[in-house]
């Protein structure tokens, strides 16, 4: 073979400089993927949490109301939307089996630096344990029922004399024959919030509403930044609601439950 020509000369050229931008194009890629990494929220919540996360999710009880209580006051950080002790006590009490937990099981004098906001009213994992352990709150769902497609003003409220009714209805508050559940409080400890932990109790307590065959569609209030949040969950934006608990502004967000799967006769 002879000499290359000028013409084979700028076509090898033009063929290196492809492959320094493909280079330079897959380097920037991994470096993103990289970055991206080490901000995940796997990462974020090894840097939140100070010792070992083996999340516990359970229903909530009437015993965890000052767990209840003291995350939501932090995780809302405008006092109009927070439930007052006496409206999470009612909805603990009415109906608990529609309230979840995730709480993480922690050793107060191995983690003497790390605050959190209900590690002072967390309770014993077992009384006689050696070394103290106490199981902390670190995100809750609370719910009730309600007979409409979405939620109003009614089903945000409670009946002021609930603990003399002792279980008579009424049409505010908790519908027991309600087919929608109605999402009044879904609050992450500030630490946590951005590390995956309302993911995954949105997702636990969805799979379970719809494991349970109890409801048709599980329901919520949102404000307009978070109704992309929850559309990836799958809910669907009903547009501006018409309640106007804590100064209104919210949109009506709605996720219809499939049910259980159908066993084969």
């Amino acid at each position: 073979m002879g000499p290359p020509t000028k013409d084979m000369v700028d076509h090898a050229v033009d063929e290196s400089d492809d492959v320094d931008s493909d280079f330079a194009s897959t380097q920037k890629q991994l470096s993103q993927k990289r970055r991206a990494a080490k901000d995940s929220p796997a990462v974020r919540l090894q840097k939140a949490i100070p010792c070992h996360w083996s999340p516990n999710t359970r229903p909530l009880t009437i015993s965890d109301l000052e767990s209840v209580i003291a995350l939501e006051n932090a995780a809302f950080t405008d006092p109009n939307h927070r439930a007052s002790p006496d409206k999470l006590a009612y909805r603990l009490t009415t109906c608990p089996e529609l309230c979840l937990g995730v709480f993480c099981t922690v050793v107060p004098d191995q983690i003497r630096s790390w605050q959190v906001e209900t590690l002072a009213s967390a309770k014993a994992v077992e009384t006689d344990r050696p070394n103290g352990a106490v199981s902390v709150l670190l995100a809750h769902i609370v719910s009730t029922r309600c007979c409409g497609e979405t939620i109003t003003d009614k089903d945000m409220g409670f009946p002021q004399d609930w603990r003399a009714r002792n279980g008579r209805s009424t049409d505010v508050g908790h519908q027991e024959s309600g087919r929608t559940v109605a999402i009044h409080s879904l609050a992450v400890a500030p630490k946590l919030q951005g590390c995956g932990v309302g993911k995954m109790i949105v997702k636990a307590y969805l799979q379970q509403m719809n494991s349970s065959g109890a409801a048709d569609r599980v329901s919520l209030l949102c404000q307009d930044h978070l109704v992309a949040y929850y559309e990836r969950f799958g809910f669907k934006n009903k547009g501006p609601s018409s309640a106007q608990f804590g100064g209104g502004g919210w949109h009506d967000m709605v996720f219809e439950l499939s049910g259980p799967p159908k066993t084969p006769f």
